[in-house]
């Protein structure tokens, strides 16, 4: 599987924003960067506790 990165659009509450980039800048992280790293870890966790989820390259979009 290629595994570049997808580009998306993301609605997110202003206060949930404004938080994000206090975060990210004491992580010295773009904000952008720090999302990916907090989804990343929810899938985690999520796997962790339901199991791995397994993807097809029709689970991919191209």
């Amino acid at each position: 599987m290629d595994l570049t990165k997808k580009q998306t659009n993301l609605r997110i509450d202003e206060i949930l924003h404004a938080k994000l980039k206090i975060i990210a800048a004491k992580e010295r992280r773009s904000a952008n960067n720090m999302m990916e790293y907090f989804i990343a870890k929810s899938i985690e966790k999520y796997e962790t506790e339901n199991g791995e989820i397994i993807l097809t390259e029709d689970d991919v979009e191209e």
